[in-house]
């Protein structure tokens, strides 16, 4: 029995023969119980569902009716008919438009659901203030979503839209049917603006959580309550609606990209035939099954239970592999960093073998970091003071630069004054309370700076344009990254020159920050960035690639090219902005900047 134990897993000797009868005992109840009661509550479900539903679409379709035939005696009556046909008398124009904005007044007044009507004419005119009648011209409604529905059809529903009234911007659905006159000729189209709440509160019914559409003869929709992607995922059924009424279980995706290949949603619908609107009802096939769900629940902790039980049994072998395990744990506790040798069986073949020799292992790496660990202290501590002595020489030359800068003026000297005045404006920026990240404005003013020290050589014959924009100057960039390359553009572009001019730009790029240095010099020699012997020069241009290289990993890039269409070099370095100092830390080092 030990060596068996020693040779096979524990977990397969004690809980798969005990436990796998009752297990598939266990499954096939609860499979056989969920399925039954499932196929019932959907079954019941369903029924209600279709008989509700009937019922809500029924008040539905009588209240839509209602305003298509109130649509069509208004647009049929005498008023509405004359009214495009104006005459030269602007009195009789006059009594014309009063007497149907009056008569559509009525309407609108004596309707509680109609929220407005809205009437496109090509003799349109200004309307009352407070007035629910609106006469607006036809070549204003080309510019609506709606007007293609409109404009194929004597009639159209128009599915939910904001409109302007004297409330503000409200939510209306509307329907829509063309104005002819009595021989015959088309003069325009009144929209009946209903109150969408209205029809909203129809739909809901007594349940207002519910998923329920309402689209017209068309497929389109008119209005809806619960999920709003729910009117596009359903488009792909509904030439199966062929029925007056009638369910069919779905499946709806996630999102809107394909068809879900798992039926997950019962869709239950009801209309009438040659009617104006249909209406649907979307419910999620687990709302409707979680009472099959608790039962399964159920069933499983009385299967947990029996399981339990059935443990209590494997007590009698539980110190057969007890015992290696409190070898373990004594090694364990008796662990300390000066431990040199593990106490421990070297027989075991199963999970107590690789245990062990885990075990083992974890030690010597674990005495191995100590070791590391230790050194690295005392490298770090060496290090510290390194850094803290490198602090003050910056500090000093700063308080230096100061001081003869005051000496300068007291001598005369303005020239050397300004001199030093700008070096010690330099030096207060590239000291920055250690910090490594300054403002792109402040990098900007440290770079002038330069320039202008250089100016005062070079007097007339040195100039620079600068070009930033002011929402970038407050974001963050490591600091001294533009003077190494203005440095080279004097030095080496402009070598044994009397003039030249660099032009410096910054700005925005799908998230990253651009920013051009461009010199009209003598360029780029051939096999310039050849290395160079002994490793020597170039050190400023390698500093800023190392520099970016650490902040960015692979998000950055620094090219330096001769112009293309001119004489010089230009000087391109992008990086993702950063517009607080802490998203340094939050940088995505995986990807690059193509």
């Amino acid at each position: 029995m030990k060596k068996m134990f020693k040779r096979y897993r524990i977990d397969y000797l004690l809980f798969g023969g005990l436990t796998s009868f009752v297990l598939i005992l266990l499954s096939i109840v609860i499979l056989l119980t969920y399925t039954l009661s499932t196929k019932e509550l959907v079954r019941v479900t369903t029924y209600y569902q279709k008989e509700n539903l009937n019922e809500l679409y029924n008040k539905i379709e009588i209240q839509m009716r209602a305003i298509e035939q109130i649509s069509l005696a208004a647009t049929r009556n005498i008023v509405t008919t004359e009214y495009p046909d104006m005459t030269n008398d602007s009195y009789v124009n006059y009594q014309k438009r009063e007497e149907l904005e009056t008569f559509l007044s009525n309407i609108a007044y004596s309707t509680p659901i109609i929220q407005s009507i809205e009437l496109y004419t090509g003799n349109a005119f200004p309307s009352k203030s407070q007035s629910l009648v609106s006469f607006i011209d036809m070549n204003q409604a080309k510019d609506q979503v709606w007007y293609e529905a409109v404009e194929n059809a004597d009639f159209a529903w128009i599915g939910e839209h904001t409109i302007t009234s004297n409330q503000g911007r409200i939510e209306v659905i509307s329907f829509a049917r063309k104005i002819y006159s009595n021989s015959g000729k088309y003069q325009g189209f009144m929209m009946l603006n209903l109150k969408a709440s209205s029809i909203k509160n129809q739909i809901s019914g007594e349940i207002p959580t519910s998923n329920r559409i309402l689209l017209d003869s068309g497929g389109r929709v008119i209005t809806y309550i619960g999920d709003p992607s729910l009117p596009t995922k359903i488009k792909s059924y509904l030439l199966d609606m062929n029925n007056e009424s009638g369910y069919m279980k779905v499946g709806l995706p996630e999102s809107n990209d394909s068809v879900s290949s798992q039926k997950n949603t019962l869709m239950v619908w009801a209309m009438h035939y040659n009617s104006s609107c249909m209406l649907v009802q979307l419910t999620p096939l687990n709302q409707i099954t979680k009472g099959s769900v608790h039962i399964s629940a159920v069933l499983s902790l009385v299967g947990v239970s029996a399981i339990l039980i059935a443990l209590l049994f494997t007590l009698y072998f539980s110190n057969l592999f007890i015992t290696p395990i409190r070898q373990l744990l004594h090694e364990m506790g008796r662990y300390t960093a000066n431990t040199n040798k593990v106490n421990l069986p070297e027989d075991y073949q199963n999970e107590f073998g690789v245990l062990f020799s885990g075990y083992r292992k974890l030690m010597d790496r674990i005495k191995s970091l100590y070791d590391s660990l230790e050194n690295q202290y005392k490298e770090q501590k060496k290090a510290e003071i390194k850094a803290l002595q490198a602090m003050i020489n910056p500090h000093f030359l700063y308080n230096t630069l100061d001081q003869l800068n005051w000496m300068a003026l007291t001598a005369g000297h303005d020239k050397l004054s300004q001199i030093l005045e700008l070096m010690g404006k330099m030096f207060r920026i590239g000291l920055s309370n250690g910090e490594s990240l300054i403002t792109i404005r402040e990098e900007f003013t440290h770079a002038l700076c330069y320039v202008q020290i250089q100016q005062l050589r070079w007097e007339e014959g040195l100039t620079v344009s600068i070009d930033l924009s002011e929402h970038l100057q407050d974001w963050y960039i490591p600091k001294m990254t533009l003077q190494p390359f203005i440095e080279n553009a004097i030095m080496h572009g402009f070598n044994e020159r009397l003039t030249g001019n660099i032009t410096i730009s910054a700005k925005e790029d799908q998230g990253d920050v651009i920013i051009q240095i461009t010199d009209d010099g003598v360029g780029l020699k051939k096999n310039w960035n050849a290395q160079r012997e002994g490793n020597t020069g170039g050190y400023g241009i390698r500093n800023v690639r190392e520099r970016f290289e650490a902040f960015f990993g692979t998000r950055y890039r620094v090219d330096i090219e001769n112009n293309s269409q001119a004489s010089g070099t230009r000087v391109t370095v992008q990086f993702p902005m950063l517009k607080y100092k802490q998203e340094e830390m939050n940088l995505s080092l995986g990807a690059s900047i193509p």
